[in-house]
């Protein structure tokens, strides 16, 4: 199997829902002054806790502008001498750690929360220290201005449609980020994960100002360079569920590495698809609080100065009621056997599905012969008689 992939751009997407917008829809000045704060209320660990995002206003003497994160900071940040394009990064989730922090597509201007158990909405959800890993294993968050559309199936990644979030982002630099930091990124690649049946790109970048950054340029720099960093990811993110008694996640396209040229190809068309939702072009998508403070002339715009932030809080964490640093062991080999029986039970459904489409075709063909004779002796009858 290849494990690294170079391939012309992913497929376009087509049809009367997803038109392509004109290019100067929507259009940002590059966002290199642009300074960003934060603002926390509720408790961390909790239900409650919330990021809140502001912006430095650009008139002197007037206070920062609250701002969602997943509609007002921009994708692009800037642009290299070389023409390379330079993206923002929103960090949910530093290196070494277990809260499963995620921008809120639902909450009015998209703070920052902690995910929670399905089989317990009321409890935060921590990911397990999934052998030989501690927690995530790289800066993790999220590129602005992109939305992974769920009314949109990839034919890359098996025609499994959108998992309906920003498309996911893992900084490999070495210095560990913050929750909310917003970090200045060149991407290097990106990685077709099936998470419980829906397309979840993860797409690979640097922070520019790592020590790292001037020696990668694409996926196969971070093959020489970051010897065993590209496996471990692909472990990590089909695994890391088991141990909450998840299925093994899959991977499109065999699980290949595609190159930056690639990854940029899959992020244009996922700012694409958010330039239709943030212009309430999409139906189907009320779950997607579309509320923002910079975008004139959309839906959900708020003038600035009608938004009233909850009052920021510096609270110790929550007490959790495990143990953070116990470790999850997840017999890999085991979990394969049950997946392919699984993949072998399906298949046999498939066959047996096809079995029975051929035998209804057989007696539609056995009644047709029968209709056939009646007809043809009717006609005799009648006209003899």
């Amino acid at each position: 199997m290849a494990f690294l992939h170079q391939t012309p751009l992913p497929h376009q997407h087509g049809g009367k829902h997803h038109d392509k917008p004109k290019d100067n829809d929507l259009s940002h000045d590059e966002d290199s002054d642009c300074e960003y704060t934060l603002t926390k209320s509720g408790q961390p660990f909790t239900t409650s806790h919330k990021i809140h995002f502001l912006r430095k206003s650009k008139s002197p003497g007037c206070p920062p502008i609250p701002i969602s994160p997943f509609h007002d900071i921009p994708l692009i940040h800037s642009h290299t001498a070389y023409g390379q394009k330079i993206y923002n990064m929103i960090v949910e989730i530093p290196r070494w750690t277990q809260a499963k922090f995620e921008i809120s597509r639902s909450l009015p201007l998209n703070p920052i929360t902690q995910d929670t158990l399905s089989s317990s909405p009321s409890k935060p959800r921590f990911v397990h220290n999934l052998f030989p890993y501690k927690g995530y294993i790289w800066n993790y968050g999220a590129l602005p201005q992109t939305w992974e559309s769920p009314h949109y199936r990839h034919p890359d990644t098996g025609g499994a449609k959108g998992d309906n979030d920003p498309i996911d982002a893992c900084e490999i630099g070495s210095r560990i980020a913050y929750t909310g930091e917003v970090k200045r990124v060149k991407v290097l690649g990106i990685l077709g994960l099936i998470d419980e049946g829906e397309t979840d790109w993860k797409v690979l970048v640097v922070d520019v100002r790592d020590k790292l950054a001037e020696r990668l340029e694409d996926i196969w720099d971070v093959k020489r360079e970051c010897p065993g960093l590209l496996e471990a990811t692909r472990d990590w993110f089909r695994w890391y569920g088991v141990p909450e008694g998840r299925k093994a996640n899959k991977y499109a396209m065999e699980g290949r590495w595609m190159d930056r040229k690639y990854a940029e190809g899959v992020i244009k068309e996922c700012e694409d698809f958010w330039r239709e939702l943030v212009k309430g072009k999409v139906k189907g998508s009320g779950d997607v609080c579309l509320k923002n403070t910079t975008l004139r002339g959309t839906p959900g715009y708020l003038d600035p100065s009608s938004v009233k932030l909850p009052p920021n809080e510096d609270l110790p964490p929550a007490e959790v009621d495990h143990d953070l640093e116990e470790v999850a062991y997840v017999d890999r080999e085991e979990s394969d056997d049950e997946d392919k029986d699984d993949d072998d039970s399906e298949d046999d459904e498939d066959d047996d599905e096809q079995d029975s489409l051929a035998r209804n075709d057989d007696w539609d063909d056995l009644t047709k012969d029968a209709a056939l004779n009646d007809l043809k002796t009717m006609t005799i009858n009648l006209k003899y008689w």
